[in-house]
């Protein structure tokens, strides 16, 4: 998979810091990403000078907002992943947050998160490289396009209290009544 530039598609890669312990479940996921066309641009689980938090807090947030994607391990709940998908999000970041099959808590607020830049994606270690490369190819595709949409009040009173009741901007609710409609009548 590559970005615009016909580079592999920079990622981020976010999990819970004792995750780490299992390195096994740790190297197939950074296998997979790597498999599926990515690749991880910072190292964090492989810091052996360990960083003060203020450093890693930085470069952390640097990846970020340079990444193409992130990839968050979102099966045990952890207040820094869900602040880093924040921030992902917050930038216009695409996230794929990805919990083991069977888990008994992945991490319930980010599932419910509407947002089209998120998919969160049940896996096991046979399908991981599968559920990356289709979510690598679905973000890639999807630029947006400006274009101004002049509307009447009766429409902007409705956008602006269905996109609230939704927790969406106004954009996000328009492209999927669009989607939608495109969807309903692409076949007829």
């Amino acid at each position: 998979m590559v970005n615009k530039n016909k580079e592999k598609l920079s990622v981020y890669f976010s999990a819970p810091s004792a995750f780490c312990s299992n390195k096994i479940l740790l190297n197939k996921i950074v296998k997979s990403i790597e498999s599926a066309g990515g690749k991880i641009i910072l190292k964090w689980f492989e810091d052996k000078t360990k960083l003060s938090p203020r450093s890693l807090f930085k470069e952390a947030t640097e990846a970020i907002k340079s990444a193409d994607i992130m990839v968050a391990e979102i099966t045990y709940p952890s207040t820094g992943v869900g602040q880093q998908i924040a921030f992902a999000l917050s930038w216009k970041i695409p996230v794929i947050a990805i919990y083991k099959k069977g888990a008994n808590n992945p991490s319930r607020f980010t599932i419910g998160t509407p947002s089209e830049l998120l998919s969160v994606v049940e896996y096991n270690e046979n399908n991981l490289k599968t559920i990356l490369v289709e979510n690598f190819n679905n973000f890639s595709k999807k630029e947006f396009e400006k274009f101004n949409f002049i509307s009447t009040g009766e429409i902007n009173d409705y956008l602006k209290k269905t996109s609230l009741s939704f927790g969406l901007s106004k954009s996000q609710l328009l492209r999927k009544i669009v989607l939608d409609w495109i969807k309903n009548h692409q076949s007829k």
